[in-house]
């Protein structure tokens, strides 16, 4: 928490003990000063505050539209229209309440496979980079026309469905399974068929579940995967809407428009946008998902200390969801970005310290990788993060100006190899969440 002003008086470091610290053995490895460095102390958390608070993993839960009721007419001769049936009818059973309102959670997210909780029925669950539906329901029923309102014979089914997304490929599959859950009067098991189609630039290279239709009694489930090619041209993005229709018929009738269709709710986006000879394949992820940078105090040390206390402390919150960052890809820019904060181009110069963080480098934040970056270096506070008994602790740099916690950048007295070691997992969170030019992305430090 930070530590109300005026500050704390400034308690400085002997050289003897400046002499113990050993920051830059390893990242995240940081030996502690018996007395805390100089300047002033303005800030502190421990590691413990942060293992208190849950980690967010970003996900979104959506229910699906009702679709409207679809009938046909039964067969002459088939043994439901002999039974006196006239019609028969299929529909996406409608939600109630709150569940038709799109909500966010937290949920634990991979990449390697899909992990989609269980949510209520009727609704897709997404991460970045996978999307379930759980138990979609679909109501088949078969009435007398002649008879208003006479149902002579219902059934039930469920649909559920998974996918896995590649952030280096355009292709993915989806697994399908349609269940016969109940049924009853004139219904004893129905024939069900599943087919996939997508809009903008894919194609579903394999849309069909399983050949033809299924039969199925009451409990039995038919499963099988299709899969779809996202193929936008060079230099371009692509929203794709998958959509679904499922056949289901009587046993030996023919099927005129006894289906229902459903669309995603929310879009695939493939791109082929990297530049910058960086992942230069397509990709595809679902954008509404926000990409997250995680970074562990016991992995980056000082430098996740440094932008836990910039999104805590600073009046702008870089990275927190309410002020994501922007991911800038162009190598020459951020080098630019990089010259204006802690370079030549900086107004005040910037000072490595190896005496009180040996390797000691000038550390940026907002990072130079983004559209936030790149401020002059001269009005950034310049700061020490530094583990003091157990808890990190933010010092003024007292060759700086005074801190206010309103300056528009930071520059973080880090050891090299922890500073290193944080950029390259920005670069792998850009890779491996294909995060494009412009997109928006948030940073958590955890303990």
């Amino acid at each position: 928490m930070q530590i109300p002003k005026p500050r704390l008086l400034a308690i400085l470091l002997s050289l003897a003990a400046a002499a113990a610290i050993t920051l830059g053995v390893a990242p995240g490895a940081q030996a502690e000063p018996s007395i805390p460095a100089h300047g002033q102390l303005i800030g502190s958390f421990t590691p413990q505050e942060l293992l208190a608070k849950p980690t967010p993993t970003p996900s979104l839960t959506s229910p699906l539209t009702p679709s409207p009721k679809t009938c046909s007419t039964l067969p002459a001769g088939s043994a439901a229209r002999l039974a006196g049936a006239t019609t028969a009818c299929v529909q996406v059973t409608p939600l109630s309440g709150s569940a038709l309102q799109t909500t966010h959670a937290n949920t634990t997210a991979g990449a390697d496979a899909a992990t989609c909780s269980i949510t209520s029925p009727g609704q897709y669950t997404y991460n970045r980079l996978d999307y379930c539906l759980t138990d979609l329901q679909v109501t088949y029923t078969e009435i007398n026309e002649e008879e208003p309102g006479e149902i002579l014979g219902t059934a039930v089914l469920t649909v559920s469905s998974s996918a896995v997304l590649s952030a280096t490929s355009g292709q993915w599959q989806e697994s399908e399974i349609v269940t016969l859950t109940t049924v009853s009067g004139l219904v004893e098991d129905l024939e069900v068929g599943l087919t996939a189609s997508c809009n903008a630039a894919c194609t579903a290279t394999t849309p069909n579940a399983w050949a033809g239709t299924e039969l199925l009694t009451e409990g039995e489930s038919a499963s099988g995967n299709v899969t779809f090619q996202g193929a936008p041209a060079a230099g371009t993005v692509s929203n794709i809407t998958t959509s679904y229709d499922l056949t289901v018929l009587q046993p030996g009738t023919i099927p005129i428009n006894e289906n229902t269709t459903w669309s995603n709710p929310q879009q695939v986006r493939c791109d082929a946008t990297f530049p910058f000879g960086v992942n230069t394949s397509t990709g595809c992820v679902i954008a509404a998902v926000r990409a997250q940078l995680t970074l562990s105090l016991a992995t980056y040390g000082a430098a996740a200390a440094l932008y836990g206390f910039a999104e805590q402390d600073w009046i702008d919150q870089w990275g927190s969801a309410s002020n994501p960052l922007q991911r800038q890809p162009d190598p020459a820019v951020q080098q630019i970005n990089r010259t204006n904060t802690c370079g030549t181009g900086a107004a005040r110069p910037w000072v490595d310290d190896d005496v009180t963080v040996p390797t000691d480098s000038c550390d940026e934040y907002p990072f130079a990788a983004t559209y936030q970056g790149g401020t002059n270096g001269g009005l950034c506070a310049d700061v020490y993060p530094l583990l003091v008994n157990g808890t990190w602790q933010l010092f003024e740099d007292p060759n700086a100006p005074a801190v206010t916690f309103d300056e528009p950048c930071l520059r973080g007295h880090v050891p090299q190899a922890q500073n290193s070691a944080a950029g390259g997992e920005l670069g792998r969170l850009a890779t491996g969440q294909r995060v494009i030019d412009s997109e928006k992305y948030t940073v958590v430090v955890t303990s």
